[in-house]
């Protein structure tokens, strides 16, 4: 009774297998990257019954699976894309994610970035949307990086990772008011602002001055009471 893409989602996973493309696949296994660097554990899934398969989750140490609805929210969001990459994703394909950074904390956020860079630079297309000031920046931190050669990048995280300005790119969708919708802006790295020009550093500046202006008047009412 489903029609569109979440259709079309529900059936590529009811249809999971290995597929004829193992001579496209990627040379690293991103899906086992995943599990262990993010999710503590591994993602399988059960095909006995012929109508729909069973999902489970087992974290790193354990003898017994989880259904993956008794999982974190973390791992019930990444679970598809770790499926996907292990099945269904070849060189050449392209794969979309909608804002991969969903219940992630921000060093889980930055590593997944750095995942997703691997698996561009392997040939995987990769599009994503993202409201993450911490993926952008680590995504900025990746473009930078190419400026160096291997030995200068030993160390770094994400060593490995760097994507060439050319491999990159992201736009900017701002609101407008008339007629309704969006403007999309192209935006770029700037070596001196650290990092992608989004709009997150307005928000970021204004809370600041929120915090300093809370602080002063709560001087100024300390010093009315003295």
């Amino acid at each position: 009774m489903l029609s569109g893409v979440l259709a079309d989602f529900l059936e590529q996973l009811i249809k999971l297998d290995e597929g004829e493309n193992g001579t496209r696949r990627p040379g690293t296994d991103f899906a086992k990257e995943i599990e262990r660097d993010i999710l503590s554990g591994a993602i399988r899934f059960d095909l006995s019954d012929a109508r729909y398969p069973s999902f489970f989750y087992r974290p790193d140490g354990w003898k017994t699976d989880l259904p993956l609805l008794s999982t974190s929210s973390m791992v019930t969001e990444l679970a598809p894309v770790v499926l996907y990459l292990r099945h269904l994703v070849a060189r050449g394909d392209t794969l979309i994610i909608e804002e991969p950074e969903s219940h992630l904390h921000p060093e889980m956020q930055a590593a997944l970035a750095r995942h997703l860079a691997r698996l561009a630079r392997s040939g995987v297309h990769v599009i994503v949307t993202t409201h993450s000031e911490w993926l952008l920046d680590q995504f900025a931190n990746l473009v930078r990086m190419s400026e160096l050669d291997a030995k200068r990048r030993s160390g770094l995280p994400g060593s490995d990772a760097a994507l060439r300005p050319d491999q990159f790119g992201a736009w900017l969708f701002k609101r407008k008011q008339r007629p309704n919708g969006s403007i999309v802006e192209e935006i770029s790295i700037d070596p001196d602002a650290g990092g992608l020009l989004s709009d997150y550093g307005a928000v970021a500046d204004q809370l600041y001055g929120d915090w300093s202006e809370i602080g002063n008047r709560i001087a100024e009412r300390s010093g009315i009471n003295e």
